[in-house]
């Protein structure tokens, strides 16, 4: 059985919405890890061209944790510099 902390951190049925333009990003599934919010998405859930672009840009981040209640991240921004190539979108 999974700690309460350890749920609190898995994330599902994520949503990336870019605040300054409206466009939805249906991620899947994250983590929370050392305060940043992690998705690594399936080749499918790839956001879509363009939203990443600009740096000035924020975000809002909707999802379930693994305990199945509502969370929510205001005015994140997208780490250009965290992003890895196997596919790892960092938001601080």
């Amino acid at each position: 059985m999974s700690r309460p902390s350890q749920l609190a951190t898995r994330l599902q049925d994520v949503v990336v919405i870019h605040e300054q333009l409206g466009v939805r990003w249906r991620a899947g599934k994250a983590m929370i890890d050392a305060g940043s919010i992690v998705l690594m998405p399936a080749p499918a859930n790839r956001p879509p061209v363009g939203l990443l672009d600009n740096p000035a840009s924020t975000f809002t981040i909707s999802a379930r944790d693994g305990g199945g209640r509502a969370r929510s991240f205001q005015n994140v921004k997208f780490d250009r510099a965290a992003f890895a190539a196997d596919r790892r979108y960092v938001f601080l």
